[in-house]
């Protein structure tokens, strides 16, 4: 049996159902029966006040064949049901502790993170069959979406159409030079995610305008007081901004725009990916996280 875990925000779980496909491909061009591959989604049943839980079913119609959690214990550490009350977590993470004990775990994790999920990585090729795979990571690398590209395309397309302003807007987008401008706050804050300054929006624009010769900015960002107090290097544009559960909309309305200049954030870049069109200009940041000397970009997209 191979899983391979899921978690995260939207743009984490789009990366992770991108390896997915890669793999079940791969699978198949080995032979080997695709059935035995299964998505382990426990991680939203323990995590579901992270960004707005498991999303991919929500937002583009995925359905995934879930691990029960008798196969995630089978082949990885057992993990405890979720209960609301608390009196019946404590109960289930001791119940959990004592299988723990009681078993000896099989050898056959697999945790790509760090540095080696911006590459692609050959182990993937040939994993042994008979043996159970518990695989985790990211898989930011070009090489996954490359290798299977169609086939995710027509699965990420957004379950339901945008509405009311919201379709009006993206109709102005799509007949304009539109400049998706996603400015990432909040979460990013004061951590090793918080390293973009005005600094790098104004040379993204800068080398913007020298590709396009009358961009329309659309703001895509959670901090509008920010944008409102740093930006004015912009000229005239427009904020856009969705939250909660709607917060997928700014995706889809990035999607919308011809050109785009993204964050350091997985949710932008798949904005990026999902608009680009032939003539897009596509900017990102050349770090991604202040300890990694390493960007979460395409390979024809403008780093600044």
């Amino acid at each position: 049996m191979y899983l391979i875990r899921f978690h995260g925000g939207l743009g984490n779980q789009m990366f992770e159902y991108t390896f997915y496909c890669f793999f079940r491909e791969r699978l198949k061009q080995r032979g080997i029966d695709t059935s035995l591959l299964k998505a382990d989604l426990t991680w939203f049943d323990r995590n579901w006040q992270e960004h707005q839980g498991y999303e991919l079913k929500r937002v583009f119609g995925i359905e995934l064949p879930a691990a029960t959690y008798e196969e995630v214990a089978k082949v990885h550490e057992y993990y405890p049901r979720y209960h609301k009350l608390a009196a019946l977590r404590y109960l289930s993470r001791q119940i959990a502790k004592r299988k723990n004990a009681a078993r000896t775990m099989p050898e056959g994790h697999i945790f790509n993170f760090g540095p080696q999920q911006y590459v692609y990585d050959p182990q993937f090729e040939d994993l042994d069959p008979e043996r159970d795979w518990y695989i985790e990571g990211v898989f930011c690398s070009d090489a996954y979406l490359a290798f299977c590209e169609g086939q995710v395309r027509r699965d990420l397309q957004f379950a339901q159409p945008l509405t009311g302003e919201d379709a009006r807007i993206a109709e102005e987008m799509r007949r304009e030079d539109s400049v998706a401008v996603h400015v990432r706050r909040g979460d990013y804050v004061g951590n090793v995610f918080d390293i973009l300054g005005t600094a790098y929006y104004e040379r993204a624009v800068e080398k913007l305008r020298e590709q396009v010769n009358d961009p329309v900015f659309y703001v895509f960002s959670d901090d509008v007081e920010y944008i409102r107090q740093n930006f004015a290097f912009l000229g005239d544009h427009r904020m856009v901004h969705h939250a909660g559960k709607e917060s997928y909309r700014d995706m889809q309305m990035m999607s919308c725009c011809k050109h785009m200049i993204i964050a350091n954030s997985s949710f932008s870049y798949w904005g990026a990916v999902l608009g680009e069109k032939e003539g897009s200009t596509v900017i990102a940041p050349r770090q991604y996280k202040a300890d990694e000397e390493l960007a979460l970009a395409r390979k024809h997209w403008m780093l600044v």
